[in-house]
């Protein structure tokens, strides 16, 4: 529970900067995408054995409309530069105790330096979203053509998509160090994700909850709002979870990082922070 307070109490002390890193990508995310959109479906009338693999795959990661595919990745790419700032920032402020000072030079600077690293690691995230998903709609739709019973197949497919949810977060728990050990040390993407894999199975009681736990209980709300299908307050809630998430795991991967690799925190340079 230490890195569940240590992460709080950091974005307690610099909320608005961790959200002006952060909303953007979030706003652009939680308009086109939610993270309950398979959820969502299980709940509504269209799923039955009429249903097609294309229909819950496309429905399932919210590619149902063609616009959303180009909204989508525009809000990669602004995640991407956010993210790279964001990290950068915060690494500075945890290794020296003070941020950049705000100027374009230092902005660009720290995207310049982040930017691949953030990208790296967040299409290893989606690769992975993206396979479990397909996993996922097989056994939806395996679901929706076996059981006749309408209320026996939603709980089929509700605990698959849990057990399928719970597995990203167990690997994306393995995988928190890995932006961290390409910026901070320089390794490359394979490298730095077998060190985090390793060094995190090791730390597995203390890294696992503080990974996972705040996560899950942001995400519940989500689950319920949309099995009762209350359109507004899931697009805000949508919204409000990836802002969340993306605000506690830039800051929760440095905490750990910080933690485990023993890494000196060197003395203030008054001169050449963003404060």
């Amino acid at each position: 529970m230490s890195y569940i307070k240590s992460t709080f109490g950091y974005l307690k002390d610099h909320f608005l900067r961790m959200l002006a890193f952060c909303f953007l990508p979030a706003l652009l995310l939680g308009l086109v995408s939610s993270p309950v959109s398979l959820i969502r479906l299980l709940f509504s009338n269209q799923l039955d054995s009429s249903v097609s693999f294309s229909e819950i795959f496309l429905t399932g990661t919210d590619l149902n409309k063609p616009y959303k595919l180009v909204v989508m990745v525009i809000a990669f790419l602004l995640y991407c530069v956010c993210a790279a700032a964001c990290v950068g920032s915060v690494q500075h402020k945890m290794r020296y105790g003070q941020f950049y000072r705000f100027n374009a030079h230092n902005f660009f600077k720290l995207v310049n330096n982040n930017f691949l690293p953030v990208a790296k690691g967040m299409i290893v995230l989606m690769v992975l979203m993206e396979l479990l998903g397909i996993v996922t709609t097989l056994f939806v739709f395996f679901w929706s053509k076996v059981v006749a019973i309408k209320a026996v197949t939603i709980v089929l497919c509700t605990l698959t998509v849990i057990v399928f949810v719970g597995f990203f977060l167990f690997v994306a728990s393995l995988l928190v160090l890995t932006i961290p050990n390409m910026t901070m040390r320089g390794f490359g993407l394979f490298k730095s994700i077998r060190l985090s894999w390793i060094t995190v199975l090791n730390k597995c009681k203390t890294v696992l909850p503080a990974a996972t736990l705040p996560v899950v209980i942001a995400y519940i709300p989500l689950v319920i709002v949309n099995a009762f299908h209350v359109m507004v307050l899931t697009q805000i809630l949508d919204v409000l979870f990836y802002l969340f998430a993306l605000m506690y795991y830039h800051v929760l991967m440095y905490v750990i990082f910080f933690d485990l690799e023993d890494v000196e925190v060197a003395d203030a340079n008054q001169n050449n922070y963003w404060g």
